[in-house]
């Protein structure tokens, strides 16, 4: 079975949020598993211009790439020239290829100057001239993804095309295309994963032209051009054999109204061919015994020890109160709304108020950032709290390893991924039970839950948590080592993926 993975990141090539790490971990799983799962993704600028700056410098071809503090060999090599027919012109197009490190799962990198690789990861206003240049870069993208692979070809020929948020979603579109106008045979499957259904991708209807699709022939992209628009998670949720989203209850949450960003209706029109299946995380990545970042490592026999080591060492790089009386409640996020920032920015007083200490790290709404910061300067919050307006993977570790609870007060989450690190790590999460933290934490055996996102219940769970914390020892460490012995790794959601394929494959 031969699977091809699109994507718009991956770990530790490129990694902008956590679908890089997904994409980075889930094909390592389904190769030991006997799937032939390759990825595929841009070749960006950042990355197309560290090769080309460390290709100059070496004597080899192994190039030496700085990723979180670390450096990694990674031969990258071009594999052909190419042209792709998009807005009615060639366009050139090079296909390189390099492997995960350390594995051999193979990685795609596909480069054109005017499309991929021109401007940063992601355009945004401060390098892009209008958003119109995202759209157009991973619809250019995406028929770059047929014309290389769905059809007959030399490089990798698949059975399965693997796509990812919206920005992959007119590959379905262009696939079900292909099944009208193509005579070719074993047309390639597509599954279409839903990471974050709130990012759609709105583009003019004019990039259905550029892709050569005809609007008034296609009655998907017909009915959806009605509002003079082409909605990209659309197409892709329409497009696909089958659906998958990235926990089960996301999978039941995004065909509510509450959820469904205005899609729940046509999410609940294809449910028999939705499925959520969870997200894991890489246990040689995330794991207290071998960490390099933390001053003590430990396991979940010796977590009391190295707990309280890395606790004070992370006090003392902070600058707040050496003391083991308080619990100390971290916070590693993307500083937004969806993620409930907003109501710790309202809640600080009442969590100080409490008991706890307080550590924040992330970056993302400048109010939020400016807020959060703000409080740094308080002096009814010497001692107690901190936060860093920034983003380090090795304080990241630090806050993990020396955090007592961790907190997550999302107003959705698809899946969550700190969640499972923070139990791994052994500090316990206090969570919203929504998404994928529903089906990752179990209420009073490995964190605690509330299910209206408000201030009162959010404090409520927090006075539970602290309670439980300073009471009843016996109880607490139970709770710890039931977090730090939960399997949150890919091997069981691989295995899941790989039944899923079978049955796309039957169709």
């Amino acid at each position: 079975m031969k699977v091809l993975i699109v994507a718009s990141e991956c770990s530790p090539f490129i990694k902008v949020g956590g679908i890089a790490d997904v994409i980075g971990s889930l094909p390592i799983a389904l190769n030991s598993l006997g799937v032939d799962a390759r990825i595929v993704i841009p070749f960006y600028k950042p990355l197309f211009n560290e090769f080309k700056n460390q290709r100059l410098q070496s004597k080899d071809r192994s190039q030496l790439f700085s990723r979180e503090n670390k450096k990694i060999a990674i031969n990258i090599n071009k594999i052909i020239d190419i042209t792709i027919q998009f807005d009615n012109k060639k366009n050139p197009v090079s296909v390189y290829e390099t492997k995960i490190p350390g594995t051999k799962t193979a990685v795609y990198l596909i480069y054109n100057h005017e499309y991929l690789a021109n401007g940063g990861i992601y355009f945004s206003p401060q390098n892009a001239k209008s958003p119109k240049n995202e759209l157009n870069r991973f619809a250019f993208f995406s028929k770059s993804i047929i014309d290389i692979f769905a059809y007959q070809n030399e490089i990798f020929q698949t059975d399965i095309i693997h796509c990812n948020d919206w920005h992959t979603g007119m590959i379905p579109q262009l696939i079900q295309n292909m099944k009208t106008y193509s005579r070719q045979k074993n047309i390639p499957k597509t599954i279409f994963t839903i990471h974050n259904l709130a990012y759609q991708g709105l583009g003019d209807t004019d990039v259905a032209d550029k892709l050569g699709l005809n609007i008034q022939k296609d009655q998907t992209l017909k009915w959806d051009s009605q509002d003079d628009n082409i909605d990209f998670i659309l197409q892709g949720i329409v497009g696909a054999d089958y659906i998958t989203t990235v926990s089960p209850k996301y999978a039941e949450e995004i065909m509510t109204p509450d959820y469904g960003e205005g899609l729940n209706e046509i999410l609940k029109a294809r449910e028999g061919r939705l499925a959520g299946i969870l997200n894991g995380i890489s246990y040689e990545v995330f794991n207290p015994l071998k960490d390099p970042y933390i001053s003590a490592n430990y396991t979940d026999a010796s977590f009391k020890e190295g707990k309280k080591a890395n606790k004070i060492s992370l006090q003392k790089e902070l600058g707040i109160e050496i003391t083991e009386d308080k619990p100390l409640a971290g916070i590693i996020s993307r500083l937004a709304n969806q993620k409930g920032l907003d109501i710790i920015a309202l809640s600080v007083n009442e969590i100080m108020d409490l008991g706890y200490q307080l550590v924040i790290l992330g970056t993302g709404d400048p109010l939020l950032e400016s807020k959060l910061k703000e409080y740094n300067n308080e002096e009814r919050y010497k001692g107690s709290y901190r936060a860093e307006i920034s983003f380090s993977e090795p304080l990241a570790r630090k806050i993990y390893s020396g955090s007592d609870m961790f907190l997550i007060p999302s107003r959705y989450e698809p899946c969550g991924l700190t969640q499972m690190i923070s139990m791994k790590y052994g500090s316990v999460p206090v969570v919203r039970a929504t998404g994928g933290l529903y089906d990752t934490v179990k209420n009073l055996q490995t964190g605690f839950t509330f299910d209206t996102l408000d201030k009162k219940n959010m404090l409520n769970a927090l006075h539970l948590a602290i309670a439980t914390y300073s009471e009843t020892a016996g109880k607490w460490d139970k709770i710890v080592k039931n977090c730090m012995t939960e399997n949150f790794s890919w091997d069981e959601s691989a295995k899941q993926y790989v039944l899923l394929y079978q049955r796309v494959l039957s169709f």
